[in-house]
């Protein structure tokens, strides 16, 4: 497990003492920090893939309250970081998952958080077994009883053609009246990864990246939209061959 953490305080010493409680963790890691709740609200999208966000109420410009109702569906869990007992219940109207009172001890938050931790390890089995037990899609075909049979595996990507996608196996393409969307959702627990607006591939159908270009094992090639590069590369990165010898 790898929980990656944003967190919005407009005071640095705060985000320091969270990101050193972080850190402390097993299992999470600070993927960005920010002490500017408007540059937040502008910078975080959907694309990032946040699992913690850590969010201070009293702030500048856009107190936390306001900010968790445009962000809030941008991270899977929500917690906030508060000197204010006052704002709970109003923390819980935007759905948070922790509400932490300043100052915020290690004990306090290793106690807080390994309640998500649990939370997401059960979760994390549960999607497992059903990945497990789903190994192909049925998709419709030309009449009312007629349907295809796609193992999952065999899928190199998926492209959405206006109110229809096409989905290219390793032998052949099918073509049926889903949008994008739906198609991602279905897939969502398998090894796949949305690469622009119109594409969907599977990861282990990636034979080459070079620069915004991906090659395909079919040797297709597609281009990864701007507003996707970061989330793209940062797999890439956590998938990437390191060496630990002195260069």
């Amino acid at each position: 497990m790898n929980l990656k953490c944003v967190v919005i305080d407009d005071e640095q010493h705060a985000i320091e003492v969270l990101t050193d409680h972080i850190a402390e963790m097993p299992g999470l890691t600070v993927f960005k920090t920010f002490t500017s709740p408007v540059q937040a609200l502008t910078e975080i999208s959907t694309a990032d893939e946040i699992d913690l966000l850590f969010m201070d109420i009293d702030m500048p410009g856009i107190n936390g309250l306001e900010l968790a109702k445009n962000i809030r569906e941008k991270a899977k869990y929500l917690i906030f970081t508060t000197a204010h007992p006052d704002y709970a219940l109003q923390a819980f109207d935007v759905q948070s998952d922790q509400y932490l009172l300043k100052p915020i001890s290690f004990a306090k938050f290793a106690l807080g958080i390994d309640r998500i931790l649990k939370k997401e390890a059960n979760n994390t089995k549960v999607s497992t077994k059903e990945a497990d037990q789903v190994a192909a899609l049925y998709i419709k075909g030309d009449h009312k009883y007629a349907f295809s049979n796609i193992a999952i595996d065999e899928i190199l990507y998926i492209k959405a053609l206006q109110n229809y996608i096409q989905i290219i196996t390793k032998s052949e393409t099918h073509t049926t009246y889903l949008t994008l969307k739906e198609i991602e959702k279905a897939l969502e627990n398998h090894a796949f990864i949305r690469v622009n607006k119109s594409n969907i591939v599977a990861k282990a159908a990636i034979k080459k990246v070079d620069g915004n270009i991906i090659r395909l094992v079919n040797n297709e090639m597609i281009q990864i939209g701007e507003g996707y590069k970061e989330a793209f590369f940062t797999y890439v990165q956590s998938s990437l061959l390191k060496s630990n010898r002195n260069q």
